[in-house]
């Protein structure tokens, strides 16, 4: 079991004298008074605390979860339409930031033209991305490069949603776990470390579902050094599958909210970097740095002492659920149980709004969720899971454990 003594976990001794360590952060997306706060020349105070850890890093990643535009045309989907002005991109340079991730499911909210505009940006500041593209084929390209006599790859995809590429369109690649395993073995046979990082799973759920962990673990076994989820606006554990790290989400890296009022105990708020080293076989260890982001003004607080050790314990424990594929699945059907009835309803409200107007766009867009239902796998799985315990008679033993999941879901150490 893994234990995060001090935020450090060392899974073996390096075997070869050439290491490199990759740092990678959560979900970021500055939003409403940050941005201004970025515009206004803050990104250097916003991220001084946390910067020394991600200097400590060969290379840094961000998960950048929004385009970077001034576009004002929203597509029609469901869920929030986000975006940042290109100015943002201060924010990344003044991290270090050596990539963006683009594979999520934001990237594409205000149309095919921004997405490439987000890459031309991102890439005229000396920024490296990966997971979307002009097309498909594209997004779905791993970024290859070498650093310090390491030749690195690294695979993007994130669940599908809206703004996935198209053939011909621009957007970011689409998670396909078969067609992902074989760009993996592909790549992991010429390259000395290849990442894989997703971008999905059951938002604000701290246990990752059946199906993320077989995902991951079979990206694991098709040969990558490390497998990294992103999407849960929580953190969640860490295993080590057949020697290679699957960590299931970081959290939140900086994800100011209009619709998420600021609350310490609130998991959305807190977060951590993870950085992995390696040698030429694979990773041999893992430090993770846990973080708080806070408003007025804007800052990102490493956590110190008694805050750092009450976190490492929390994540030592919701790592340990890991282990278990039994206790994975009763977190899960609790977890169906919680959330199932409005998947449910939502699924109904919007079949009883058929047949509709198909060329009336808001006729259109309320009919979306229901296409996001079965589009989508995380929601495909909590609906088909909550329905097959409905079925079976089990949904009261299911919600017996929703209290764990509610307490799991607490940052009670602030």
């Amino acid at each position: 079991m893994l234990t995060f003594t001090n935020g450090k976990e060392k899974f073996r001794k390096s075997k070869t004298a050439d290491t490199l360590s990759i740092a990678m952060t959560g979900d970021c997306c500055p939003h409403n008074d940050a941005v201004e706060s970025i515009k206004n020349g803050s990104s250097n105070e916003i991220l001084k605390n946390i910067q020394p850890f991600l200097n400590s890093a060969d290379i840094s990643i961000i998960q950048w979860e929004t385009p970077l535009t001034n576009a004002e045309t929203p597509i029609i989907k469901s869920g929030p339409n986000l975006k940042c002005p290109p100015e943002c991109v201060d924010f990344i340079k003044a991290g270090g930031f050596d990539i963006a991730l683009l594979a999520n499911n934001h990237i594409g909210d205000f149309g095919t033209p921004p997405v490439l505009e987000t890459i031309e940006i991102l890439n005229n500041n000396g920024i490296k991305t990966v997971g979307a593209g002009a097309n498909l084929a594209e997004a779905t390209k791993p970024l290859i490069f070498e650093k310090k006599g390491f030749k690195i790859a690294i695979i993007n995809v994130a669940e599908h949603e809206f703004g996935t590429a198209g053939k011909n369109t621009p957007g970011c690649a689409p998670q396909e776990p078969v067609e992902n395993i074989m760009t993996i073995k592909k790549v992991a046979s010429e390259a000395d470390i290849t990442i894989v990082i997703i971008h999905g799973g059951n938002e604000k759920n701290p246990i990752p579902s059946p199906r993320m962990m077989r995902n991951c673990r079979a990206y694991a076994e098709a040969g990558a050094s490390a497998v990294v989820n992103i999407h849960t606006h929580c953190p969640q554990g860490i295993e080590l599958w057949n020697e290679v790290p699957i960590i299931y989400c970081p959290g939140n890296f900086f994800f100011p909210s209009s619709w998420e009022d600021f609350d310490e105990s609130r998991f959305w708020w807190t977060g951590y970097v993870p950085k992995l080293q390696f040698d030429k076989i694979g990773a041999f260890s893992i430090e993770i740095e846990p973080f708080i982001f806070t408003p007025d003004p804007w800052v990102i607080t490493t956590f110190t002492g008694d805050k750092k050790e009450q976190f490492c314990s929390y994540l030592s424990s919701i790592s340990s659920i890991l282990s278990s594929a039994e206790e994975i699945s009763r977190y899960f059907d609790a977890w169906c149980a919680m959330m199932g009835p409005s998947c449910v309803k939502s699924i109904a409200d919007c079949a009883s709004l058929w047949p509709i107007d198909i060329e009336d766009p808001d006729a259109v867009k309320k009919l979306l969720p229901l296409r996001n239902r079965f589009s989508c796998g995380a929601h495909n799985e909590l609906t088909k899971n909550f329905l097959r315990i409905v079925e079976e008679f089990r949904l009261p033993e299911a919600e017996k454990l929703i209290p764990e999941i509610k307490k799991l879901q607490k940052a009670d150490f602030q």
